[in-house]
């Protein structure tokens, strides 16, 4: 991939996304927080489904990256549950992003298998069912459709740009288009803002190597679980 002149990569699109999780989950967890930090949140999930597809092609194991996330899922849940019963709020913690990352991983895997070795008796029922799974998941249609358009466009900058945004924005068309549906009741299409960074990806690995991976594996669970306990300690006065 050519490098631009100005562009960032793996792991600075990871840090501007880590940060914008931050303010997202921040008014998730705390109304008091002010709602554009979750206008500025809907651009986190694209950011990572964008380098999944990106590490789905570029990893030296794909069944270990799978299995990666999928464990990451595990972890992820069984804290999660364990914070949650110990510090019961009316909000929950539900969210687990690396469910939706590993599901989508292990279906761009099924087509992989499917084309190149033609076993479409079982690899079509495999697909299905991760399909379905993966619309029960946090990331849900929208986790499903960017797995697909980065996966199907990967490198064609121009259909991927087309797809994306009609796949952030049909859900928001289909629906009343009133400034309190936009704005305040389904917002989720703001993540077409997105789209500049996956512009600016120049394919490198960027500072810090292999730790900045597993970085990002500890930051997700641990900023999610220090805002919740924040969110119970400011609700429990």
């Amino acid at each position: 991939m050519k490098k631009q002149p100005y562009s960032l990569n793996s792991f600075q699109l990871k840090t501007i996304a880590a940060i914008l999780m931050v303010l997202d989950h921040l008014k998730q967890f705390i109304p008091a927080m002010p709602l554009w930090f979750r206008y500025l949140g809907r651009i986190v999930a694209p950011v990572f489904f964008f380098l999944s597809v990106e590490g789905f092609f570029h990893t030296r194991s794909k069944p270990r990256y799978i299995a990666r996330l999928l464990g990451a899922a595990i972890i992820m849940a069984i804290g999660s549950g364990i914070l949650t019963y110990l510090f019961p709020t009316d909000i929950g913690l539900h969210n687990n992003i690396f469910l939706s990352l590993g599901l989508g991983v292990a279906l761009m895997s099924c087509f992989e298998e499917m084309r190149s070795t033609g076993d479409y008796l079982l690899g079509i029922p495999g697909t299905l069912l991760l399909v379905i799974t993966m619309l029960f998941t946090e990331a849900s249609i929208y986790g499903l459709m960017m797995v697909l358009v980065f996966y199907l466009f990967r490198g064609r900058k121009g259909l991927l740009a087309v797809f994306y945004t009609v796949g952030a924005l049909l859900p928001i068309l289909l629906g009343p288009l009133t400034l309190e549906q936009v704005f305040l009741a389904d917002f989720q299409w703001m993540m077409v803002f997105a789209l500049p960074l996956f512009f600016l990806y120049n394919g490198e690995l960027g500072r810090g190597g292999a730790w900045s991976k597993w970085f990002f594996y500890v930051f997700y669970p641990a900023h999610l679980w220090i805002i919740y306990l924040i969110s119970y300690k400011a609700s429990s006065r």
